[in-house]
């Protein structure tokens, strides 16, 4: 497309982002009518009642990290102990109550006042989800936390959990799936087998020996992308072993025929949501979330020759991808269907296919956003999938997403996920109704978060899961942030992202040192001044207007400014101060 016709088509759509904004503004305007509080506290509005955050309303920046720095560190340094197991009850549990949903603790302005210290933080005795859970604190703690703060802990916490999971929670090798993690577990379970306690009812949960292929492909994304951060093996052939998997049970036969008078199908995608790993049988059929599987083979692809991958894998691996990315376009396939069902390990079979959520639109938006080249337009593309999220799940009486359908609920997770998307299309566009649905959207997730670690699911729910206000909340902020920086805070020096895994950072007074897995990649920090230099591997890179080429660009902000560093030329990188 030409770039004159591109804009021509940016403005037509800011035109129209225009007059529906004037519609989000007056529904945003009446939450002040409908509500006056969000998780027992008094909502912040700024002058046009337009909601601000919970914690140090006045300064975006401050109050996302605040929220992130309390949930990040409630897992490394506080997470609670299951008192019949000993273990963490992140280990045997997907959720808990906090001390905010204990009697006697009366919530004053968002605060618990009658013995926080002595309260507990409880079980609940429902099916757990590890796959998904630590495949997220992956990304929020080794990937995210670690580059903003440089604390080991971070690490070392995702170290234990992906370890656990791999002794505790992989199929035995002589399953049909073998040697693949599974998704789910019954609570208070050490070991993880799927779950059984509500097997009857509908398949609800995975049974004995239930896996979700879509969560193979999260956790073995996980898998490779900690190998890249410790050189340690272990993760690396987990990872593998996750796109073996994957690639021998692939389901062919999902592309439609050439005619164009050949019926679609929705039944069948090429990896089925729910099976039995030993025997192989289908419990349900389809599942749209194939973005994961996508990401797992196109990180081993680009990592192919470090790792010496032979080439009959490579081979297979990118044959098996490109199953799953012309799917998911095909006339069968959710992009044009719009079936985006089958994400969350607690539901029912469904096999009229008649649940959506939201997760699979927003992370194939994100993906599509991140991997251009994969996309047919980019920009109707990922345009389509934030209006049909907005639309088919956004809350009415806040600035909040709901889950699902079959959970027609507004979670923190699930509206940092849709801001973080809008904060990412911002970016790219520069319209700025996206900046404000980021702004917004962001703003409401800071209200699950309490002084003592506890996180709301929603203002409608005030249990605790681990991945709604944790390894599925904390990660959204940080894309949101590296989109758009005025979102960090303004006091301190930040690495926010890097396209390339960040083996090793160190934060001292007169530089910042990284050292990445790749050679080339991009990297985004906010400094409290500009650098005196930018080395590469002992090469000094000269400012840039643009990112086209190695070098760095810098743009001055509000009391500090928005460093980007493309680098090609080696993986140690030094931020002279």
């Amino acid at each position: 497309m030409k770039t004159n016709s591109k804009k021509l088509i940016l403005k037509s759509i800011a035109i129209v982002l225009a007059l529906y904004s004037q519609v989000a503004v007056s529904q945003t305007i009446k939450v002040k009518e409908k509500l006056d509080s969000l998780c027992n506290t008094k909502i912040n509005f700024d002058s046009n009642n337009k909601l601000l955050p919970r914690y140090y309303p006045n300064n975006i920046g401050k109050a996302y990290h605040e929220v992130i720095k309390i949930t990040a560190e409630f897992i490394k340094d506080k997470s609670p102990l299951d008192k019949q197991t000993g273990k963490e009850l992140l280990y045997t549990t997907c959720c808990f109550e906090g001390p905010h949903m204990k009697k006697g603790n009366e919530i004053v302005q968002g605060k618990v006042i009658g013995g926080v210290e002595k309260a507990n933080f409880d079980r609940v005795d429902w099916m757990h989800n590890p796959a998904c859970v630590f495949a997220g604190l992956t990304q929020s703690l080794a990937l995210d936390m670690y580059t903003y703060t440089g604390d080991i802990g971070y690490i070392e916490k995702v170290r234990k959990m992906l370890l656990y999971q791999i002794k505790y929670g992989t199929t035995p090798s002589n399953f049909i799936w073998k040697n693949v993690p599974y998704a789910s577990a019954d609570p208070k379970d050490t070991i993880y087998q799927g779950s059984l306690m509500l097997e009857k009812e509908g398949m609800r949960g995975d049974g004995l020996h239930g896996i979700e292929p879509d969560k193979i492909g999260e956790l073995g994304y996980a898998y490779i992308k900690f190998y890249e951060i410790t050189d340690d093996s272990i993760f690396l052939n987990a990872g593998l072993k996750c796109a073996d998997a994957l690639a021998k049970n692939v389901n062919k036969d999902v592309l439609p025929q050439p005619s164009s008078f050949v019926a679609t199908q929705t039944k069948f995608s090429p990896w089925p949501f729910r099976l039995n790993a030993r025997t192989g049988k289908i419990y349900d059929s389809y599942c749209s979330h194939v973005v994961e599987p996508i990401r797992l083979f196109d990180e081993i692809i680009k990592i192919k020759d470090k790792i010496q991958l032979d080439t009959s894998r490579i081979r297979t691996f990118t044959h098996t991808r490109k199953i799953a990315l012309d799917w998911l376009y095909s006339k069968n396939g959710p992009m044009k269907t719009y079936v985006w069902c089958n994400y969350f390990e607690d539901i029912i079979n469904d096999e009229e296919r008649a649940n959506r959520n939201q997760v699979s639109p927003m992370e194939t938006a994100r993906y599509l956003l991140n991997n251009p080249k994969n996309a047919l337009n980019l920009d109707m593309d990922v345009l389509a999938l934030i209006y049909y999220v907005k639309s088919a799940f956004g809350a009415t009486e806040t600035d909040a997403i709901k889950e699902q359908t079959w959970c027609y609920e507004p979670m923190a997770s699930h509206t940092a996920r849709y801001a973080s998307v809008c904060a990412m299309y911002y970016e790219r566009t520069k319209i700025e109704w996206f900046r404000e649905q980021a702004l917004r959207h962001f703003n409401y997730a800071t209200y699950v978060v309490e002084q003592n670690g506890a996180a709301w699911v929603g203002h409608t729910w005030p249990g605790s899961w681990w991945s709604d206000g944790y390894s599925d909340y904390i990660k959204h902020y940080f894309d949101g942030m590296a989109a758009i920086p005025e979102f960090a805070p303004n006091d301190a020096d930040h690495v926010l992202k890097s396209t390339s895994v960040i083996k090793k950072i160190n934060y001292s007074t007169s530089n910042i040192s990284i050292n990445t897995f790749d050679n080339s990649g991009i990297i985004t920090a906010t400094l409290l001044k500009k650098p005196k230099s930018v080395q590469v591997n002992g090469k000094i890179l000269s400012l840039q207007n643009t990112l086209d080429k190695e070098g760095f660009t810098w743009k001055e902000m509000n009391k500090n400014g928005c460093l980007k560093i493309n680098h090609n030329s080696g993986d140690k990188i030094v931020i002279i101060k």
